[in-house]
């Protein structure tokens, strides 16, 4: 008998949209495997912040992809991270919940996946009443993140609500599956038993991550003439985007270096407004691109940046799909952010790091990249390239979720 696996996450998606593809990378190895795999996701993107699948007057809309069955649950739309976001999850929680029920078939397991937290108590909820085993996926520590960003207070009671399923899930699930090394420390702290904890970072798919286009091609489509420095990803507070902004400003007076920020986010008119402002002529916005599209718009770069909040939770436990990306388009990475990343960059020699939320270091840093040869940074990049293609495979890393299954 085939055995079914279900992944709850709001913000996952399909190669021809903007956003994580861990999921899906994940999912095409279990087909493969044998497996039977539905993904259930918001029918809003979170990068376009707009409905991308509509299932009409249904509560969802079922699409197969590459042999996976693709669950979008109707969700609503929202701009800001407002009250609009937040009717959000519970909306979408709500509705994963009774979708999961009208299936017609019963799961061998199913992963809720955070940051959305609630959608994981979905999930949980689900595997309990159809008699299934249940696994927790830490992406990021809600609501910890949230309080060392400042972005909400410690006593709010959303944070009461949110502290309470952090500690249920811990608790109820069978494992928990932590992206960051530091996530798990986190979580022996607050009391999880280390053998329910099992580490199976962000990577990337080898083959989802090639393009056949010539590099100058790639430069001409994309409009890059200068040594270009790139950003993709969200544009949200966490991502700390000003930095990359103060150190376009510091070398302003250096025609040669550009910046290009590629994507979407809360945070985006704010950062447009304040580049007008500061008069940034050597940096440019664009739309969010679909997964399928990164890679050829990696190659016409020739460095990416990644940026986070000076926040003791990035310390901890983040593992950013950006990063991965990057290495996997042997990108030499500029990397202003604190923890774990910004020591695997210096540690394998694959980038130039800076302090986070420093603009001027960054600077430096950009400067110092664009005074390297081309073979020097086809160096860093290679070693990049090797590291994420040795210990940061998908179908590696889908060989340790396999492990849990069984």
């Amino acid at each position: 008998m085939t055995k079914e696996i279900w992944f709850i996450n709001q913000y996952a998606v399909t190669p021809d949209l903007p956003g994580g593809s861990r999921h899906y990378d994940f999912g095409v190895e279990l087909v493969r495997a044998g497996y039977t795999v539905r993904i259930f996701a918001a029918t809003v993107n979170l990068a376009l912040r707009r409905q991308v699948r509509n299932p009409g007057e249904k509560l969802w809309l079922e699409e197969p992809v590459d042999g996976i069955l693709f669950e979008w649950i109707q969700t609503g739309t929202h701009r800001q991270n407002d009250w609009r976001r937040a009717l959000g999850m519970l909306n979408f929680s709500w509705n994963v919940f009774n979708t999961g029920l009208r299936q017609g078939t019963r799961p061998h397991l199913i992963v809720g996946s955070s940051p959305q937290p609630l959608a994981a108590l979905a999930g949980y909820c689900l595997a309990r009443r159809m008699g299934c085993r249940f696994i927790l996926e830490v992406r990021d520590l809600w609501p910890q993140a949230l309080i060392d960003m400042h972005a909400v207070s410690a006593v709010h009671p959303a944070v009461w609500v949110l502290r309470w399923v952090e500690r249920f899930l811990y608790r109820h699930s069978n494992k928990i599956i932590v992206l960051a090394r530091g996530s798990a420390t986190y979580l022996r702290k607050k009391g999880v038993p280390e053998e329910r904890i099992s580490y199976i970072p962000n990577g990337v798919h080898p083959g989802h991550c090639q393009t056949d286009r010539p590099r100058e091609a790639a430069r001409q489509l994309y409009g890059f003439n200068r040594f270009t420095v790139i950003y993709t990803g969200a544009h949200g507070p966490a991502n700390a985007l000003h930095t990359i902004l103060e150190a376009a400003a510091e070398i302003s007076n250096e025609p040669g270096i550009e910046f290009v920020l590629v994507g979407d986010g809360p945070a985006k008119p704010r950062l447009q407004a304040q580049a007008r402002e500061m008069g940034l002529k050597n940096l440019r916005f664009a739309e969010p691109v679909p997964r399928n599209v990164i890679p050829e718009l990696l190659l016409a770069a020739d460095a990416a940046i990644i940026a986070l909040k000076d926040a003791q939770a990035f310390y901890d436990a983040v593992s950013p799909n950006k990063l991965f990306d990057y290495l996997a388009a042997g990108k030499p990475v500029l990397c202003a952010a604190p923890g774990d990343m910004a020591a695997m960059v210096e540690r394998h020699g694959c980038g130039l790091i800076a302090p986070p939320e420093n603009g001027k270091a960054l600077a430096r840093q950009v400067r110092a990249m664009a005074a390297l040869s081309e073979e020097q940074r086809r160096q860093m990049g290679a070693k990049g390239q090797l590291l994420v293609f040795n210990r940061f495979s998908r179908p590696k890393l889908v060989g340790k979720l396999i492990e849990l299954l069984n």
